[in-house]
């Protein structure tokens, strides 16, 4: 998966991983990795106490590992990240950002109303997800990386997207 040339210019470049395990990473799932920061770093949160940016899972997601690996030594807005495992109906509340599944879909009215009621910003893989109520959705379309934001879920969350990230975005509210 390669991302646009304007992708790249607006992130400062996607792959970032510097360690020598991240390399034995599918450079597909690196970018998958490398995307959230990205995307992190263009919204706005409420104030949130807490040393670190947390960056939650629910359950054994697939891309747990590779998360780990890239976010070993990466700091969002000046904190370090914490990867956070979630049980099921685990309240979303310290979250910054929740990665979900294809397998979590299916409950998203769920998660969209826990993470109204805790700032967090719902990030998933695949098309036509953020029409369902994903906050911000990403997918490969012609090996090129789309985005798409459902701007109205993301406000009714107490989040903002800055112009930078809608302006290379499909808005889908």
């Amino acid at each position: 998966m390669r991302a646009p040339h304007y992708l790249v210019g607006i992130f400062g470049g996607l792959l970032l991983a510097g360690t020598t395990s991240a390399l034995s990473f599918d450079k597909g799932e690196l970018v998958k990795a490398a995307i959230i920061e990205k995307i992190s770093r263009f919204i706005d949160w409420p104030q949130q106490p807490g040393t670190a940016f947390s960056l939650c899972v629910i359950g054994e997601h697939p891309q747990l590992p590779v998360l780990r690996t890239y976010y070993e030594s990466t700091t969002i807005a000046e904190r370090p990240v914490a990867i956070r495992v979630l049980k099921r109906d685990e309240a979303l509340a310290g979250c910054q950002v929740v990665l979900l599944a294809q397998k979590d879909a299916s409950d998203l009215a769920n998660y969209r109303a826990r993470a109204e009621r805790d700032h967090g910003l719902l990030i998933a893989e695949g098309s036509e997800l953020a029409k369902n109520g994903v906050h911000v959705a990403f997918y490969s379309d012609m090996n090129k990386l789309r985005l798409e934001v459902n701007r109205k879920a993301l406000e009714a969350s107490g989040l903002k997207a800055s112009f930078r990230l809608l302006e290379v975005a499909k808005v889908v509210d």
